[in-house]
């Protein structure tokens, strides 16, 4: 080979290896320019997918040189185009709306009553049915509307039961008690009782987790107010203790069940009042009065024949056979003497003792029994009735028991010795007429009363005396009273704390009772009126 063509062969190797040596990053700014505006390559003409077209070969990196790396434009991906879902709206079907069901229509249950040997069962045109002897006489009503009265065996109505749980009972002296089982909205049965105008309330049942309770509202004057009753078991049976809603000092009561220094002379006013008179045959307050015992003897006494009476004329019913003093009866001892007031006054004195003893616990911080006598260990707690300690009860209710053979009342203000300590089979134990008056069984006759009568007995003793007690704290120092600095003020019974005993409103309730015992009593006796078409039944 010439020199000349091998000189210039190798001055051309030479160049070219200085321009790539100079200008690794013009190489590279214009490869990446070609990649970027290089137009796109023809389209392939056959079907087998291009050729991957091949990386360009990287130059290589001087020594001490530092390459940059290339910057490399990602590719513009545009976002799919999501359309939104086509909601269709729920079809809403109108709802069904049903008419109101009528509720079914109660029918009273067909009752059967009793038909005495050789009587026989009318059906008047009307839809009553009457129940006679063979003799002819009524003794027994079902009307048509369900409900069925009895008759004694002189042709008066003794009790009334309507459909709907009401007892209508008269009395031998013609009182009228009206007591009806209700059931609250809730489910909770409760009592509705009309027995004259002391005795008129709302009874609901409630416990505190440990004792069941009843809740009396009673109404008298337009006013309410409650009484609370302890629940306990004896014998199998429920009977309820009065719980006292309040007691005075332990030292005021030791005032009232002491003698006084001297008599006292103390005007009631009682002479001319409307209730007094057709009773002074048979009670007449003490002349004077040796302590607060014998006032509040008295006291009792007038309250129950104020309540005879208000009852009485309440039922439209006389309480004697006319509105002046009512003669002395034929027999001559039918008033309460100075040694029957006495065991009542004794009867005071016991359960002013009883009061001061729980005073006393509850103002030491001690937690009071409810019914303000000892704890008793037993589950099973002799009630009062039955109680030895208690044997005098004065009666506050009308009520007709069985007395050698016949039915006679027993009426407010007559007093009651209990001579059994054990219930029958009955529930009820024997007593003996104390005193009675003109109306009233005979006395030192021999009945059994039931025991839930007598334990009410006892309660509603028990309620008039705090009364009475109340009455003595208010009164003292006036109308001859001695004072004292002792009485203080009335606190709460502890046992009673967290108790419901807020009032309830009883007028609706004992307007509903008074027309149904009204509708009931007006069914009864057109019932037993002559009626034309009568049709023997069965």
């Amino acid at each position: 080979m010439k020199p000349s063509i091998a000189f210039s062969q190798a001055g051309k190797l030479l160049i070219y290896l200085t321009i790539l040596g100079a200008c690794p990053l013009l190489l590279q700014g214009q490869a990446t320019k070609k990649t970027a505006t290089a137009p796109p390559p023809p389209p392939a003409k056959t079907t087998p997918p291009p050729a991957q077209k091949p990386t360009p070969p990287q130059p290589q990196q001087q020594p001490g040189t530092q390459q940059k790396p290339a910057v490399v434009n990602p590719p513009v991906v545009k976002p799919p185009v999501v359309k939104p879902p086509v909601v269709k709206p729920p079809v809403v079907k109108p709802p069904v709306v049903k008419p109101p069901v009528e509720p079914p229509v109660v029918k009273p249950p067909v009752v059967k009553p009793p038909v005495p040997p050789g009587g026989k069962t009318e059906t008047t045109r009307e839809g009553h049915r009457l129940v006679k002897d063979k003799n002819g006489k009524v003794t027994a009503v079902l009307t048509k509307s369900g409900a069925e009265a009895h008759f004694s065996p002189s042709g008066r109505v003794t009790t009334i039961k309507t459909a709907s749980g009401t007892t209508i009972t008269r009395s031998a002296a013609g009182a009228r008690t009206v007591v009806s089982e209700r059931i609250s909205g809730s489910g909770v049965h409760y009592k509705v009782v009309s027995a004259g105008p002391h005795q008129t309330y709302v009874e609901r049942p409630f416990t505190d987790g440990r004792h069941d309770y009843v809740r009396r509202t009673y109404m008298r004057d337009g006013h309410q107010y409650v009484s609370v009753y302890r629940g306990y078991q004896y014998g199998g049976r429920t009977y309820y203790r009065y719980v006292p809603a309040y007691y005075y000092g332990p030292r005021f009561y030791g005032w009232a069940n002491t003698r006084w220094s001297s008599p006292v002379y103390y005007s009631w006013g009682w002479y001319g009042a409307p209730w007094y008179t057709p009773y002074g045959y048979y009670f007449t307050p003490y002349a004077s009065y040796p302590s607060a015992a014998f006032w509040l003897t008295d006291y009792l006494v007038a309250e129950n024949l104020r309540a005879a009476y208000e009852a009485q004329a309440a039922a439209n019913q006389p309480a004697v056979d006319s509105g002046q003093a009512a003669p002395v009866a034929e027999n001559s001892q039918a008033t309460l003497t100075p040694e029957i007031k006495q065991m009542i006054a004794d009867e005071v004195q016991s359960q002013l003792a009883v009061e001061q003893a729980a005073a006393q616990t509850s103002s030491q911080g001690g937690s009071s029994t409810p019914d303000s006598q000892q704890p008793v260990q037993s589950t099973d707690e002799v009630p009062p009735a039955l109680d030895p300690k208690f044997r005098v009860f004065v009666v506050t209710t009308s009520i007709d028991v069985q007395s050698d053979g016949q039915s006679c009342a027993l009426s407010p203000g007559d007093v009651l010795e209990r001579t059994g300590v054990t219930a029958d089979k009955d529930d009820t134990v024997s007593v003996r007429v104390v005193r009675s008056q003109k109306t009233s069984c005979k006395m030192d006759s021999l009945s059994r009363v039931q025991i839930p009568d007598l334990q009410e007995m006892y309660n509603q003793f028990r309620g008039k005396l705090d009364d009475g007690v109340k009455a003595l704290a208010d009164n003292q120092g006036k109308k001859g009273l001695p004072s004292t600095t002792t009485a203080g003020i009335a606190v709460d019974n502890p046992a009673l704390k967290g108790l419901p005993t807020a009032p309830d409103s009883v007028a609706v309730e004992l307007k509903k009772q008074s027309d149904e015992a009204n509708q009931a009593e007006n069914e009864v006796q057109q019932a037993m009126r002559p009626s034309v078409g009568t049709t023997i039944g069965q």
